[in-house]
């Protein structure tokens, strides 16, 4: 038998990471700059000029600013988050472990490396048939570490460049905003906190950088009436499910939803053209969500399946209310992110770190000026924005109001998802659109209202008097470290938030009074967002030491490795700190431990509370040969003898009395309550691999073939060629009834699901097909709102 390990190069930067970024970054503002005059003598002398050429060069623009914000991620010399969160600890090995997979030409449906062995397609953050990720996963399956902080860093300008896109798809009624309001919000959505907080779930970023561009697309349909771009949308949609955070794809279609209300109760207050169909936005909506279920049923169905098995379906309403968002949390966040410590190492309060409403004072001020001095015709579009960034507050609170409750009663899974602050994307977005629509209020018709010269002037008053505030505490709380350091945070951030809140006012003063021209103002008050969102979270939660060092044991690795046997290891001891909880999927050693994650099986969770420890023989049926412990972590004596180590911190035990893999039993015990002789018949391993395995038994009498793999749907057997029931042990393991002599018996993984979401994606393919050809574009165009 043949095991394949999986590559576990170290992923350190290597010397010359910057040279080569500075060079390829100087060839990428060539091109830019190339492609930007191109468009610009294109569309010199057009009715339209330079409309794509300015689009281009925002986009750049963008970019460029993305880079400045993480220049030191990017450029090496700094990880974010500084402790590596979900991307190390959980996203690295995973992405590792499904592009070793299909290096060798196997889809990764089942991972053996973890929690004694797990459905991987089931688990819907595998994210591996998300396109970026596929087309990383083959090109370079070693891929660094480094690597995903890039990604994350892109999909937070594709979130920022999807906005844009929105904003200039948008009609206020007839025209859409400006480019520099459209670019105002594109930079407050990308690097508000819901996004810039998950730097390190890049999973739930990746979800939520299309949600701009599945509005975008919806919104042109609702504007043409043309069908061709609701299928667009639920392609969009669906590439966005792919990449794996089923709670952010929920956002995605409640912000189709409210968006597809606030639409037929704006067309229903005006004058609409003839043949306008009041129904289309509402059938427009379930062709998108439709295509959009169809498309995604080859991970959705696995998906559905496994929440059946999974931990996670024994949440009580407490656990899905953890992480909602104080009403405190709610107020101060609405003004900086920082006055309770943004980054995990300095956070403090008796809430829990979560999301804030954080936007930037610049785009605060611009989104009241939006709902305040909006043109009527304007404000009859924008209260379906507001509604969605109240709705998106309101449920973040979670546990502070009833509405989050209502919704885990009336939506489907809403009750699975833990974190209502999560929400707070709905009030990011609505917020961003409002903010764009201020913005012109202001740079285009230099709008005033006493009701904004109010609030200016509240804001700052408030502002002031809380830095007066903290400043005093400098002074009171000096013989106490910890109350000075708190201090000292809260007063930084006050300060940040009143220096960027009376600039907008200034900025916003001189454009009222004619003082500086449009083009002035808008470079000034993007300037100062940007300046301020930089100042408040470029340099937060980052650090220059390696998050993945503990993927690093190469000797400890080269150890178990050296092992010829197939067997199991157990890292479920106090290695925090030494060694990463998934480091088997990154090492292709099988592990019985994994990080927590609420979609490990139950059966799993209950048989390893059953064990009873490790001196019991219900857990040496987990095949478990080695323990790896920290340096002179206590195990029993007899069974446990120490074969390695120290190195780095880190020993090896071997157990004794671990069983093999598969062994046989007679025929008459009791699967229940299996509870194996002090000697076992082994059977044989002939082949192995995740999602094919093969054994051979010989024994007198029939028996079972007792085999340390978790049963799990999907898992079908043959016996000698002939299909076997595949039966629970302890209602945990995998037991195949065997005949008296030689038998071979033959494992083979592959979910019904997955072949019926197969089928849903060609129909999904079709249905496409009929949106986007047999339901052809009309020659006229109807807006219907």
């Amino acid at each position: 038998m043949t095991i394949v390990y999986y590559g576990n190069a170290k992923p350190s930067i290597h010397p010359t990471k910057q040279a080569m970024m500075l060079i390829w970054s100087t060839l990428l503002i060539f091109i830019w700059l190339v492609v930007i005059g191109q468009l610009y003598r294109r569309d010199q002398g057009r009715q339209a000029a330079h409309g794509l050429c300015m689009d281009v060069l925002a986009g750049g623009l963008l970019w460029g600013l993305v880079f400045g914000f993480f220049w030191r991620t990017l450029s090496g010399a700094a990880y974010q988050p500084a402790d590596g969160g979900d991307l190390v600890s959980f996203l690295f090995p995973t992405y590792r472990f499904a592009a070793a997979e299909l290096a060798q030409g196997r889809l990764p449906l089942w991972n053996p490396t973890l929690y004694g062995g797990a459905p991987f397609m089931g688990d819907i953050q595998a994210g591996f048939l998300y396109p970026p990720h596929l087309a990383l996963f083959l090109i370079n399956p070693n891929f660094p570490y480094a690597t995903l902080q890039g990604l994350a860093a892109g999909h937070l300008f594709w979130a920022g460049l999807g906005m844009y896109v929105l904003l200039r798809t948008l009609r206020w009624p007839a025209q859409p905003v400006s480019r520099p309001a459209a670019f105002f919000a594109a930079l407050t959505f990308a690097f508000a906190d819901p996004l810039l907080i998950h730097f390190g779930n890049l999973n739930l970023i990746a979800v939520l950088s299309w949600l701009p561009w599945v509005l975008a697309a919806f919104v042109r349909g609702l504007q043409t009436s043309q069908w061709l771009w609701p299928g667009v949308a639920g392609l969009l949609f669906a590439i966005s499910s792919y990449a794996g955070h089923a709670q952010s794809t929920l956002y995605i279609g409640l912000a189709l939803g409210i968006l597809t209300i606030g639409w037929m109760i704006t067309a229903a207050y005006e004058v609409q053209p003839a043949g306008a169909r009041p129904w289309q936005p509402l059938a427009m909506l379930l062709a998108t969500v439709l295509l959009t279920a169809l498309l995604t049923a080859p991970i959705l169905l696995p998906a559905l399946e496994l929440t059946r098995y999974a931990t996670r379906a024994e949440f009580t309403y407490q656990d899905t209310v953890a992480y909602s968002l104080a009403p405190a949390q709610m107020l101060a966040g609405l003004v900086t992110p920082s006055l309770f410590g943004r980054g995990p190492a300095l956070h403090w309060s008796l809430w829990e770190r979560v999301e804030l409403p954080y936007l930037g004072a610049p785009a605060l001020i611009a989104a009241f000026c939006g709902i305040v001095l909006a043109l009527p015709a304007q404000r009859r579009r924008l209260w379906m924005w507001v509604g969605m960034a109240g709705f998106g507050l309101i449920v973040a609170l979670g546990v502070y109001t009833v509405v989050h409750g209502w919704l885990t009663l009336l939506l489907p899974m809403f009750d699975q998802f833990r974190a209502p602050a999560r929400a707070l994307i709905l009030w990011t977005l609505g917020m961003s659109v409002v903010a764009a629509v201020g913005f012109d209020a202001v740079a285009v018709r230099a709008a005033r209202a006493n009701v904004v010269t109010a609030f200016l002037k509240g804001g700052a008053t408030l502002l002031a008097l809380g830095v007066v505030i903290a400043y005093t505490l400098l002074f009171v709380t000096q013989a106490d470290s910890t109350a000075f350091l708190r201090a000292s945070l809260a007063a930084l951030a006050l300060a940040i938030a009143l220096v960027a809140w009376l600039g907008a006012w200034s900025l916003i003063a001189a454009r009222q009074h004619r003082g500086l021209t449009f083009g002035a103002f808008s470079i000034l008050l993007i300037a100062l967002l940007y300046i301020e969102l930089a100042a408040a979270g470029a340099y937060t939660d980052i650090s220059e030491t390696d998050p993945t060092q503990g993927f690093q044991h190469d000797d400890v690795i080269t150890f178990l490795r050296g092992d010829p046997d197939l067997f199991r290891i157990d890292t479920r001891t106090d290695l925090q700190g030494l060694w990463q909880p998934d480091a088997a999927a990154l090492a292709g050693l099988q592990d019985v431990g994994g990080i927590d994650n609420p979609l490990a099986l139950r059966s799993y969770a209950a048989f390893w509370e059953a064990t009873g420890g490790r001196a019991t023989r219900l857990y040496d049926m987990l095949n478990v040969k080695y323990v790896v412990v920290k340096e002179g972590a206590p195990l029993t004596e007899g069974k446990f003898e120490k074969v390695f180590g120290p190195a780095q911190g880190i020993e090896v035990y071997a157990n004794r009395r671990f069983l093999p893999r598969a062994w046989v039993a007679p025929a008459d015990a009791d699967l229940d309550n299996l509870l194996p002789p002090d000697e076992v018949a082994p059977a044989e391993v002939t082949a192995y691999a995740p999602t094919r395995m093969s054994f051979t038994a010989t024994t007198p009498h029939p028996g079972w073939l007792i085999m340390s793999e978790f049963w799990y749907p999907g898992w079908t057997a043959t016996v000698n060629g002939v299909t076997a029931e595949i039966e629970p042990v302890n209602g945990a393991l995998r037991a195949v009834a065997v005949p008296a002599g030689a038998s071979t018996v033959t494992l083979t993984y592959w979910p019904s699901t997955l072949t019926w979401g197969l089928l849903a994606a060609a129909a999904g393919l079709a249905f496409l097909g009929v949106l986007t050809l047999w339901l052809r574009p009309k020659s006229t165009l109807i807006d219907s709102a």
